[in-house]
């Protein structure tokens, strides 16, 4: 069979289309009842766009100034020279050994154990970063419809909303909690091997690569590692689903995706003819990453499906169920646990007779209330600007503990017990900063969140505003929505479906033609001061897009043949200096004005000459 052509895409407009072409590519092949083919994907990882926005990607991320075995991070990265990096990347792709791992130990949510996270080195990430963009339009084309974990456009909360919606339609309340032993660890190479070549990755060399990344070693504990792929890993979550895509398959085919004699254009008649007309064991899947639950019928259907799924996992991808941690729940007598959430169903007045109960798992709040207030006691030793922050900071994590738990139709019942003890707590560690209780609706912070409370809050005074320690009890409940099946990064209509929903658009792509120009004259010119690095190259483009292709000064289209690119304040530090904030699209006449002391009041017009100065008085900032 011949193989297609090799397709580099040449901007971020084209990685985008691709991405879509990938994903529409294998949705076709499957309702063809053909196996998924792509070939020439390295191509498309290594591509010069695909690097600069992995790069992005990853520089968005919390954990970029984590740094790995190598001693590296994002900033190494950024302030290298642009052609440099591109290089670098492409040759590691082309013979690809990755850095050794460093392993560290976080502590589990509301538990005493710890749990093994991996961090690679940074180029490593950037590999994985490439591959990921490329690899997940393909699975995502292919994984189940209801799982839900590590996957774009979904959430925790619309798992949880999948269980209740379940409950309350089929009239079910027997749950298999499911617990997958060690399954990071546990990942058979071999087998995730063949289940990507099986799901369409025909390229061998991605296939390689990501062989070679799941046996890089561990510092201080391996040379090689022979099972499991690392937490922390950026490709693990993907590839964590796609190793589980064989069970899902394996519960769903037997039930939700059961193939009948008959079509039936509607799933609800399907489902009842199979409850009716045949002996099937009913079965609803809600996987979260390697946390899942599945619901059925009765007691004796609820133990076939856990010893089933005990056997299949062992044999077909040597996984094995936690005995004590996956149990048989019957929700109408006793809570299960999931997501952090405990869901249960009492009695009350709805088509089934039972209505949902749910709360925050009471471990888990605690634990994070705790942490909480750790760091509310460390605010004594702070002042000015400093203990703002670390006020800003508590005051995240509470909304962020709220925002969490809001679909729980308990939640406002389980915070408001730590609300009033976190206060106390507050009030003690600013006692000396002169603290008092204000009514939460006349801070100066966080208006949106306190406009509708007059509790009290501990507030301190800085620089004329008054400056409040949120409570955690300021959350009201808000019912969680069920999973859009239209919402998908990968097509129009997905993408249409989840700007309605979130509200939010979709970032601009860069608009790289236009800086091509530009930065092959920066490369051929020799550029040797620092901050003409990667960052200054990528952010260019961010910059370009945010003032729509005009200049800032006199608000004219700018031609890719006029552009310059200014530094606000060039004398920020190297970290600061290359933002996307501390850019400004200018004509190459415009961008001469502002760096002389030239009047030229007379050649230009008065609003323009006033933005001249402006931007002249902030090249002698720091």
């Amino acid at each position: 069979m011949a193989q297609p052509s090799i397709y580099q895409p040449q901007s971020e407009t084209d990685l985008r289309t691709l991405q879509d072409e990938l994903f529409a590519k294998t949705k076709r092949a499957l309702e063809e009842g053909q196996p998924p083919e792509h070939y020439g994907l390295l191509e498309m990882a290594r591509a010069e766009v695909t690097i600069v926005t992995a790069i992005h990607n990853i520089k968005s991320n919390k954990g970029s100034h984590t740094t790995g075995m190598d001693k590296q991070d994002i900033d190494n990265v950024l302030e290298a020279e642009y052609p440099e990096v591109i290089t670098r990347v492409q040759a590691m792709m082309n013979d690809y050994h990755p850095v050794p791992i460093r392993r560290v130990w976080i502590p589990k949510p509301g538990k005493d154990e710890k749990r093994p996270l991996g961090i690679p080195a940074i180029l490593d990430r950037i590999v994985q970063e490439c591959l990921r963009m490329i690899l997940e339009p393909i699975m995502e084309a292919q994984f189940f419809k209801h799982s839900y974990g590590f996957r774009p456009m979904r959430d925790a909360h619309m798992a949880l909303e999948r269980v209740t919606d379940i409950c309350h339609n089929t009239g079910y309340h027997w749950i298999v909690e499911g617990d997958i032993k060690g399954c990071f660890d546990n990942i058979d190479h071999a087998r995730l091997i063949r289940i990507l070549w099986n799901m369409g990755v025909h390229d061998r060399r991605i296939l390689m690569i990501v062989k070679q990344m799941l046996k890089a070693g561990i510092m201080g504990e391996s040379i090689e590692n022979e099972v499991g792929t690392q937490q922390g890993g950026i490709l693990s979550p993907l590839l964590v689903n796609v190793y589980l895509h064989k069970m899902d398959r394996m519960i769903t085919r037997e039930w939700e995706g059961k193939s009948t004699r008959c079509p039936y254009t509607r799933q609800d008649a399907r489902i009842r003819a199979l409850r009716n007309r045949s002996n099937l064991k009913p079965a609803y899947l809600i996987r979260y990453a390697d946390d899942w639950v599945l619901i059925t019928n009765s007691r004796r259907n609820a133990m076939k499906w856990k010893n089933r799924i005990q056997t299949q996992l062992s044999s077909k991808l040597k996984l094995t169920l936690s005995p004590e941690k996956t149990v048989i729940t019957d929700v109408r007598k006793s809570p299960i646990h999931f997501l952090g959430f405990r869901y249960k169903q009492r009695s009350g007045q709805s088509r089934t007779g039972y209505i949902t109960s749910t709360r925050p798992d009471e471990k888990r709040l605690k634990a994070k209330v705790e942490s909480i207030r750790k760091d509310i006691r460390r605010l004594r030793k702070l002042d000015g600007q400093k203990l703002v922050h670390a006020i800003n900071v508590v005051n995240s994590q509470m909304a962020g503990v709220g925002n969490y738990y809001r679909p729980a139709t308990m939640v406002n019942v389980e915070l408001n017990q730590y609300a009033q003890s976190l206060g106390v707590s507050a009030r003690c560690a600013l006692r000396e900063k002169g603290v008092k209780w204000v009514p939460a609706n006349q801070t100066d912070n966080l208006r949106g969140r306190h406009e509708e409370y007059t509790t009290c809050i501990p507030t301190i005074e800085h620089e004329g505003l008054r400056i409040g320690v949120t409570s955690i009890g300021f959350v009201r409940w808000e019912k969680a929505q069920l999973k859009n099946p239209l919402e998908s990064p990968y097509t129009a209509e997905g993408r249409d479906a989840h700007r309605i929903r979130t509200e939010r658009h979709r970032p601009k792509a860069r608009d790289d033609p236009a800086m091509n120009l530009t930065v092959s004259e920066l490369i051929a010119k020799g550029q040797t001061n620092p901050k003409y690095n990667f960052e200054y190259v990528m952010n260019r483009a961010y910059a370009f897009n945010r003032d729509q292709g005009c200049c800032r000064i006199c608000g004219e289209y700018v031609t890719s043949e006029s552009l310059h690119m200014h530094h606000v304040q060039p004398k920020l530090p190297l970290t600061a200096v290359n933002r996307v904030a501390n850019l400004a699209t200018t004509h190459v006449e415009c961008h001469q004005m502002l760096h002389t002391s030239v009047d030229v009041s007379h050649r230009v017009k008065p609003k323009v000459w006033k933005k001249i100065m402006k931007f002249r008085e902030k090249l002698t900032l720091t």
